[in-house]
C-alpha cells in the first residue's frame, strides 16, 4: 500500500505547470490495456411489488468501437457493432434501429467505447471536474471528490488502488448521498486492469431508495472473438432498420 500511496503524492503534484494525472484518470487509464473483452452481465432489481427485475446479457467487445450484446431478459434484444455502423433490433419490434457510428450522441459512443463490467461510465462523466482531496479512512486510503457545482462525486479506492466506491452527494458537506455502488470481487483481467464481479448500487430519489445489485462473470479479456459476431448483417436478415433511436431503445439498457 505505501507505493501506492506515493504515487498517489505524484499524481496530486502540479509542478512549473506540468498537468498532474488525477486518481480518476489513473484509473480509466488501466482499461485501456483491454483490447477484447467477453463476459457475462446479469442484474437484479428488487421491484416493490416484491419481485425482482433481472436483465441478462451475453457481451462481447472489441476496440475500436466494435460490440455484440445479446440480451436475454427481461426482453431479447441484440446490439451489434461492426466498428462503422451501429444496429439494435428487439425481438417482435417492427423495426431496427441504426446509425453510424460516428453520428452516434455522445452518451451513445461512451457506452459503446466503455470496457463492459468497468466503472468507466461513472468516471468519463466527470470528465473537466477538479478533483480535490479527502480524509482517508480505515477502509479507504484514498478519497477524491469531484465538483461539478449541482452534485459532489467521491472516489474511494482500496488499499490495492482499486476503485471500491463510488458516490454522488448533493454538496461537498457529504450530508446527503443520492447514490452509492461498491465494487468487490474484483478479478484483475490483465495486468493492473481490475473488473469488479459484484457491483452494488443503491440510488435515494424523494426519499424512495432503490437498489441494483450487477454481476459480471466469465470475464475473458485480450482473447480472439470470431470476426462473425461483429457481422450485423448475419444476425438481422430481414430486419428493417431506421435511424428514431429515442422510438426504439436506449444502449444504456443494452449492457
Amino acid at each position: 500500500m505505501r507505493s501506492w500511496m506515493i504515487g498517489l503524492a505524484t499524481w496530486m503534484v502540479v509542478a512549473g505547470g506540468v498537468h498532474a494525472e488525477t486518481v480518476r484518470e489513473r484509473i480509466l487509464a488501466t482499461y485501456d490495456a483491454v483490447q477484447t473483452l467477453s463476459c457475462d452481465i446479469r442484474r437484479d432489481m428488487p421491484l416493490p411489488d416484491g419481485k425482482v427485475l433481472r436483465m441478462l446479457s451475453r457481451v462481447h467487445y472489441q476496440r475500436p468501437d466494435k460490440l455484440h450484446v445479446e440480451n436475454f431478459s427481461p426482453i431479447k434484444r441484440r446490439t451489434v457493432s461492426d466498428g462503422t455502423v451501429f444496429r439494435q433490433y428487439a425481438e417482435g419490434a417492427p423495426k431496427g434501429f441504426s446509425r453510424p457510428v460516428a453520428e452516434l450522441n455522445d452518451e451513445m459512443r461512451r457506452n459503446l467505447r466503455m470496457v463492459p463490467g468497468s466503472a468507466a461510465n461513472m468516471l468519463e462523466v466527470l470528465e473537466g471536474v477538479a478533483e480535490v482531496p479527502l480524509d482517508p479512512t480505515e477502509e479507504f486510503p484514498v478519497r477524491v471528490g469531484y465538483d461539478n457545482g449541482k452534485s459532489f462525486a467521491v472516489l474511494s479506492l482500496d488499499g490495492e488502488g482499486r476503485l471500491a466506491r463510488f458516490e454522488i452527494f448533493s454538496s461537498p458537506a457529504l450530508t446527503d448521498l443520492h447514490t452509492r455502488t461498491d465494487f468487490s470481487a474484483f478479478q484483475e483481467v490483465v495486468p493492473g486492469t481490475w473488473i469488479a464481479g459484484l457491483q452494488q448500487s443503491r440510488v435515494t430519489l424523494q426519499g424512495i431508495e432503490r437498489t441494483e445489485t450487477t454481476r459480471v462473470d466469465n470475464l475473458q479479456a485480450n482473447g480472439d472473438i470470431p470476426v462473425a459476431l461483429f457481422d450485423g448483417a448475419a444476425f438481422f436478415a430481414g430486419v428493417e432498420f431506421v435511424d428514431a433511436f429515442e422510438k426504439i431503445g436506449n444502449l444504456n439498457q443494452s449492457n
